[in-house]
């Protein structure tokens, strides 16, 4: 009997502690996707897929109180995808890229010791594609 209310016990333990650690994450990825290739450090992400469809999300992380921009590069051989992003709790539009296209440039300037959501989102089935986002230093 003790056996089994350890065992019990070691479930339940389980299952609370990956319940809590899911709700720490805001967005959740949910795709299908081939040949995809992912990066995600504190100050880089990347994703590169042969097929995409669904939504994912990376996480980079402004380690101080300097302000930051995000960088980006995308590339899309077929299909449609918006890319977002959330910093203050607002999900908010950063380039929408449709097939044969491509598409470079620059966040605003962000302040604090916060996370930042890049939000992921195809429109159906996409093809060959290739997203970066680099955070880099504000220089004033």
């Amino acid at each position: 009997m003790k056996k089994f209310a350890s065992v019990i016990i070691a479930v339940v333990t389980l299952v609370f502690c990956f319940t809590l650690s899911a709700c720490e994450n805001k967005y959740v990825s949910h795709y299908s996707a081939t040949l995809m290739v992912r990066s995600n450090t504190s100050n880089k992400a990347s994703v590169s897929f042969d097929s995409f469809n669904g939504t994912y999300v990376m996480h980079l992380k402004n380690n101080s109180a300097d302000e930051v921009f995000i960088t980006y590069e995308a590339m899309l051989e077929e299909g449609n995808i918006n890319v977002y992003y959330d910093f203050n709790d607002e999900k908010l539009n950063l380039f929408e890229i449709e097939t044969n296209g491509s598409v470079d440039g620059k966040t605003e300037t962000f302040t604090g010791n916060k996370t930042i959501y890049i939000i992921i989102e195809s429109d159906g089935n996409c093809n060959d594609g290739s997203f970066s986002f680099v955070l880099e230093k504000s220089e004033k």
